[in-house]
């Protein structure tokens, strides 16, 4: 459209109005936006949580690998009918043993095909697992917010069945989830079969589940995804952190409500 005889094509520069979404955005003095209105067209920005599945995929999990990758199959079913879920939780699949591999990159779920499947052996090395997921926070956080999306802070689930076999993994969990790092985690573990209890506490920053004894680890494997994929849904219904409280078959912390909320917490 020609712009003469229009006033606002006169403005200078500085006190110009932008127009985002259909919203006029107003300026301050030397052309600075107006904090109420950064507020709101936060607000208007798609909230994406980056979600990370971190599974133990040590020898000790052989005997479980196909219940394992029948499982995620059905995870991955699940939420790519369901947009909502897909479009909030972003995912990356890691699965550790000896090393850390990155199965999946960080994707809304119903981008790919079917889930690769993951083959168990080696040993259970939790600091090859903690290191990989900082180094693809920084990475995904940033890729996410380039594509204007309002992050929420990671959320990573561990899913273990054995004690780990490092040495160091206490450090490299304590700079994954040091509170000077503005991109720490929230963490959510899971444990079967020979899972350590008070390790099990010791990586988790909001919830820890431990099978009850005798329960067969298919059926802890099953429980744990179902519990995990519960709290996405709830999350992306309320686009906000929602994490069992309890996990049917696990013995986790006593409390009444179903769920605990954590407020949204943006990363920038």
């Amino acid at each position: 459209m020609d712009s003469r005889g229009d006033p606002a094509a006169d403005r200078a520069p500085d006190s110009a109005a932008k127009v985002v979404g259909g919203l006029e955005e107003p300026r301050l003095e030397g052309g600075r936006r107006s904090s109420a209105h950064d507020a709101e067209l936060y607000q208007l920005r798609h909230t994406c949580q980056p979600t990370y599945i971190v599974i133990d995929a040590s020898s000790s999990m052989q005997p479980h690998q196909n219940t394992l990758n029948r499982t995620l199959a059905q995870l991955h079913a699940t939420i790519s009918e369901s947009p909502r879920v897909s479009e909030f939780a972003h995912m990356s699949l890691i699965a550790f043993s000896t090393d850390a591999h990155l199965i999946i990159e960080m994707t809304a779920l119903d981008r790919i095909q079917a889930m690769p499947e993951v083959v168990c052996n080696g040993l259970t090395n939790y600091s090859a697992a903690f290191d990989l997921v900082r180094t693809r926070i920084e990475t995904d956080v940033d890729d996410l917010r380039s594509m204007g999306m309002a992050v929420l802070r990671p959320v990573m689930f561990l899913l273990t069945d054995g004690a780990p076999t490092d040495q160091g993994w206490h450090d490299a969990f304590r700079r994954l989830v040091n509170r000077s790092w503005p991109r720490y985690p929230h963490v959510i573990s899971y444990g079967f079969g020979a899972a350590n209890p008070d390790v099990l506490g010791k990586v988790a920053t909001k919830a820890a589940f431990l099978a009850d004894a005798g329960i067969d680890q298919d059926r802890a494997l099953l429980q744990a995804l179902g519990s995990l994929l519960n709290s996405l849904v709830a999350s992306a219904r309320a686009e906000e952190t929602r994490i069992p409280r309890s996990t049917p078959g696990f013995t986790g912390q006593p409390v009444s409500e179903e769920y605990l909320t954590v407020p949204a917490d943006h990363m920038d």
